[in-house]
């Protein structure tokens, strides 16, 4: 309990600060100058971010569906993080027992690293083998046959991984290694300042974690281009070649429905039930008159009708107008 003064300790109290006999402690202004460390200032702007995160959140809708496809169970991905560090920093954080990735993004010069966590290499392993969800809890290793699997998982990966980049630049990703301790997956020096998504991953109700390192000397010559106008508009400045002899040879190998039809009558629904084996339905039609060839259900042409071999055939007379063809 808090000691309460009695009135003459106040009155004590006050008369000493009046004789200043008290000493009472004078304010110090506030350090508003803080040292700057250059080794560890920002090199990727908040554009730069958000931009980087926009393909991200593009490469988790694309992996999702495709882990869908292949697991066979829910999958939900999400970008949980987008942060600046340095190498070490990163390098500190990955736990002991994962899957390391180390891959290189023509044209650009370097390597990144994708890197998967156990609990997320578990669940992929589990359902491509067949098994349920059930994680090992005490897991020390993964086996050579669980290591080519995550490579071809890895390698299907990065074709959704170069999607993603596509409105932004024309990358081509590619598998050097798989590690599973960062001691052999050193990519860069320790003080570089690095990116590091981090994307939240739940299969089949089993959460876990993967992340992608890109070293800031790596994504130098994309830094101009990292812009959220880009993104949205898709224009990243390179020009399209245009090849229309590839559009014509494959328009020339598209499959169209083409039929040739009479002209159709009414009748009534009374007629139409009392309608028997042998009974002939007299057609709007008259004998000798061309029969219309439809292109996609769309009439397209004037045709007589014959036979050649032991097939009816048509033989095209002449071509329909516009307005022959959308009457």
């Amino acid at each position: 309990m808090l000691d309460v003064l009695s009135q003459s300790e106040i009155d004590a109290l006050v008369n000493s600060m009046n004789s200043g006999e008290v000493p009472t402690l004078e304010e110090k202004p506030e350090d508003t100058v803080k040292d700057y460390d250059f080794r560890t200032a920002n090199r990727f702007t908040k554009e730069h971010i958000r931009t980087i995160e926009a393909v991200f959140k593009n490469f988790a809708h694309l992996v999702s569906n495709y882990f869908v496809g292949t697991l066979r169970t829910s999958c939900e991905i999400e970008v949980l993080s987008m942060e600046e560090m340095s190498f070490n920093e990163f390098n500190n954080s990955v736990p002991p027992l994962t899957v390391l990735a180390v891959i290189s993004m023509t044209p650009l010069d370097g390597s990144a690293i994708f890197e998967v966590s156990k609990e997320t290499a578990c669940s992929i392993l589990a359902r491509a083998l067949g098994g349920g969800k059930t994680i090992p809890a005490e897991k020390k290793q993964f086996t050579e046959i669980e290591m080519a699997i995550m490579e071809r998982v890895i390698w299907q990966i990065l074709k959704y991984y170069d999607e993603a980049w596509e409105k932004m630049t024309s990358i081509n990703s590619g598998l050097e290694r798989l590690e599973n301790s960062m001691q052999f997956a050193q990519i860069t020096d320790a003080n570089e300042a690095v990116l590091v998504a981090t994307l939240s991953i739940s299969i089949g109700g089993e959460n876990g974690l993967a992340s992608f390192c890109l070293p800031r000397q790596m994504m130098t010559p994309l830094l101009k281009k990292l812009t959220p106008k880009i993104w949205y508009t898709g224009n990243s400045g390179k020009q399209v070649e245009a090849h229309p002899e590839k559009a014509v040879k494959s328009l020339s190998n598209t499959v169209v429905e083409v039929k040739a039809v009479f002209n159709t009558t009414d009748a009534r629904t009374e007629d139409i039930i009392r309608l028997q084996p042998g009974d002939v339905i007299k057609l709007d039609h008259k004998v000798g008159e061309p029969l219309t060839v439809m292109v996609q259900r769309l009439p397209k042409y004037l045709a007589t009708y014959g036979k050649k071999k032991n097939y009816y055939a048509v033989r095209i007379q002449s071509e329909l107008e516009g307005d022959e063809q959308d009457g």
